[in-house]
């Protein structure tokens, strides 16, 4: 099951999430094929974003991430906020997680494609693009030999983005429970009372 750290999240609204910086828009692929406008995606929407790879071993990595967005999928669809959100999923690994890979994983974690999504980048240098746009680092590993050894190291970042493309908030494992991006989103929606 997902790592649930001991903590309760303050009230929404009882705390400020200033923005941190705007991310850029990025054409990618989803998990259909179908190529994704990440601006047009996000738009009017508060967006919850995590980088991830199928190929992940660690289960405090990608595997935590990618549980907490199912839990928060639950969340958001019991709150009402699914109408003002999406959750997006985006892989370091273009080269190995083509759409039909994102779509067994996506199905995996029981993915309601309407709410989230699963997006990989058509190139290496598109990849780099985005993650320099978030500020998510990622070093592919290599062996004794300087050959890919399908690991990629990273820390785990789940970014909250507004509905003008900045950044207010990214947690990380300690701080990746679905209860603080609820609140979370809502006070960046300004709900600070909404339940």
């Amino acid at each position: 099951g997902a790592f649930r750290p001991p903590l309760v999240p303050p009230p929404p609204g009882s705390y400020e999430l200033p923005a941190i910086k705007r991310v850029g828009g990025f054409t990618l692929r989803d998990s259909a094929g179908r190529t994704v406008d990440t601006r047009s995606l996000m738009a009017g929407k508060i967006a919850v974003v995590s980088f991830i790879y199928t190929a992940c071993p660690d289960r405090l990595g990608c595997p935590l991430a990618s549980l907490t967005l199912r839990d928060l999928q639950t969340r958001l669809r019991e709150t009402g906020l699914d109408r003002d959100t999406v959750l997006v999923s985006i892989s370091f690994d273009p080269e190995r997680d083509h759409p039909a890979q994102l779509a067994k994983y996506s199905q995996i974690y029981d993915a309601d494609p309407a709410l989230w999504r699963f997006l990989t980048a058509p190139s290496g240098r598109v990849l780099d693009a985005v993650l320099a746009s978030f500020g998510q680092d990622r070093t592919p590993e290599r062996d004794e030999r300087g050959r890919p050894t399908g690991r990629i190291r990273h820390v785990l970042k789940v970014f909250l983005v507004d509905r003008e493309g900045y950044v207010r908030n990214v947690n990380s494992a300690g701080f990746l429970v679905p209860a603080l991006v609820v609140n979370d989103i809502r006070t960046v929606l300004g709900r600070a009372g909404a339940r």
